[in-house]
């Protein structure tokens, strides 16, 4: 494999990985937006979506074949394919019939099918329990993310291998839909319960610490996630040119590092907040929370998101170090504080409201409740 083929694999790789969980996080947003706040189990199933999502990516890809070592002598593109979807059943219907349940569960062929019905059970669950679809979409999309897993086995990641170093096996696809209906069973059956349900609120109380933070994590995760992804890829067009060694010393020069994080840190949390009438960040609108003037129900300027951005996200990206001591001072501003304003609503001058209270509050009417004016 050469230099350019083990970096395109390796670009591949981080962004297959990253797509499959970046997709659910919307995930979130609808837990805030169907109960009004983050209640417990709906925030949990909201974190197994995403946990069972990222297992889901990395067992896609993982492990990747070391360079050089991927022998693809006299194999074409479908030998180490497997279309008939029932040729798996039918080697472990043999194996127990043969040997009996106890005796085939110590073997590879029945233990691996098993854990591809297990493997897709809590994505089921959790899809189910977040998205409140019909059975037959839960199954349908089971069956869709199955399909583009062996598809990406089993075209070596879409060309990026000169042949597959993994199986494409239609029998994989019948047995993990087979988990994700399982899995969709038991959030049907979960659902009926009082707490898998919480009544839902009008979400104008001031937003929780938990929260503001979740929103502050979901801006970090991107901000990192995008950094990586301009790095991967100024390092493979620097690589096309030039040898694999200078172009890694390339990237790795100070001034390029800090544009990059700078770049990726503006991209994601000072473009959106300037571009939007709410001044939301991605991670705040993924929250429904928004920031707001202490002083009234107005939507901050221009000079005070810049300076709330800069107090919050600049330091880091120019010093990545210094990222757990500037959460640090955010949350220990917070806790102190009796209206839990953060170091940089400090200095910015602003708070933090849920996006319907800033609603009710620009159009305020005689039987609605006026929300206070607290948050971070």
């Amino acid at each position: 494999m050469g230099p350019d083929l083990r970096i395109d694999t390796a670009i591949t790789a981080v962004l297959t990985v990253a797509v499959l969980p970046i997709a659910m996080l919307p995930a979130l947003g609808v837990v805030v937006r169907r109960y009004g706040r983050l209640q417990p189990w709906p925030l949990v199933s909201a974190a197994g979506l995403l946990a069972s999502a990222s297992a889901l990516a990395a067992f896609t890809l993982f492990p990747l074949p070391e360079p050089g070592r991927l022998d693809c002598t006299g194999v074409g593109l479908t030998d180490r394919w497997e279309l008939d979807p029932f040729a798996q059943l039918r080697q472990v219907a043999r194996a127990i019939s043969h040997r009996g349940l106890a005796d085939a569960l110590d073997g590879w062929m029945v233990r691996y099918a098993f854990l591809n019905v297990l493997l897709f059970i809590p994505f089921g669950l959790f899809l189910h329990q977040v998205t409140r679809w019909r059975g037959t979409r839960i199954v349908g999309i089971a069956a869709g993310t199955s399909a583009a897993i062996e598809l990406t086995q089993g075209t070596g990641v879409y060309g990026m291998y000169p042949c597959p170093y993994r199986t494409l096996d239609l029998g994989d696809v019948l047995l993990n839909t087979l988990g994700g209906a399982l899995g969709l069973a038991a959030s049907v059956g979960i659902a009926r319960l009082a707490f898998a349900s919480p009544r839902p609120v009008p979400d104008l109380e001031p937003p929780s610490r938990a929260r503001r933070a979740l929103a502050v994590v979901v801006d970090v995760t991107l901000v990192v996630g995008l950094a990586l992804a301009t790095a991967s890829t100024v390092q493979a067009l620097i690589a096309r040119s030039d040898t694999l060694a200078h172009a890694q010393e390339r990237i790795g020069t100070p001034w390029i590092e800090i544009a990059i994080d700078v770049g990726a840190a503006a991209a994601v949390t000072l473009l959106p907040s300037l571009l939007r009438k709410d001044r939301a960040t991605l991670g705040e609108l993924l929250l429904n929370v928004a920031p707001a003037t202490t002083g009234g129900a107005g939507h901050p300027p221009t000079w005070r998101m810049v300076a709330r951005w800069a107090t919050r996200w600049l330091p880091w990206a120019l010093v990545p170090s210094l990222l757990p001591a500037i959460l640090l001072a955010e949350a220990l501003v917070a806790v102190t504080r009796t209206d839990e304003r953060s170091l940089s609503s400090l200095v910015s001058g602003t708070t933090t409201l849920t996006r319907p209270a800033l609603a009710a509050l620009r159009a305020p009417r005689d039987d609605a409740p006026v929300p206070a004016r607290e948050g971070s």
